[in-house]
């Protein structure tokens, strides 16, 4: 992954982890250090709210995403959104839009 590279590479940036809980100005990150509600990076237009217990990796005291074992599911190039509760939207390579099970093709 780039941020890990960018870490090894960096003398002053380094990646640290830590356990996620509350959401909102109550989010904490506890690792090394404790992070009182860190600054998240998001592509824009995205938020999310991780689950209490979960790994979250910091870069210089900013939250740079959440760890999750791969998805073996998904060919490469595919992506796939999902919730605590199960809601689920996946985007296939050939266009194909699945939401909770139901499959919209690509338009013609």
């Amino acid at each position: 992954m780039w941020l890990t590279k960018l870490g090894i590479r960096s003398g002053g940036t380094k990646l640290r982890r830590g356990e996620v809980s509350g959401t909102g100005e109550e989010l904490r990150v506890q690792g090394e250090s404790e992070y009182h509600y860190p600054e998240m990076i998001f592509p824009y237009g995205y938020a999310s709210a991780a689950e209490n217990g979960k790994r979250a990796v910091m870069l210089d005291g900013v939250c740079a995403g959440i760890a999750a074992v791969p998805d073996e599911q998904l060919a490469e190039g595919e992506v796939r959104l999902y919730s605590a509760g199960g809601a689920e939207i996946l985007l296939k390579n050939n266009g194909e839009v699945i939401i909770n099970g139901q499959s919209f093709p690509a338009k013609a």
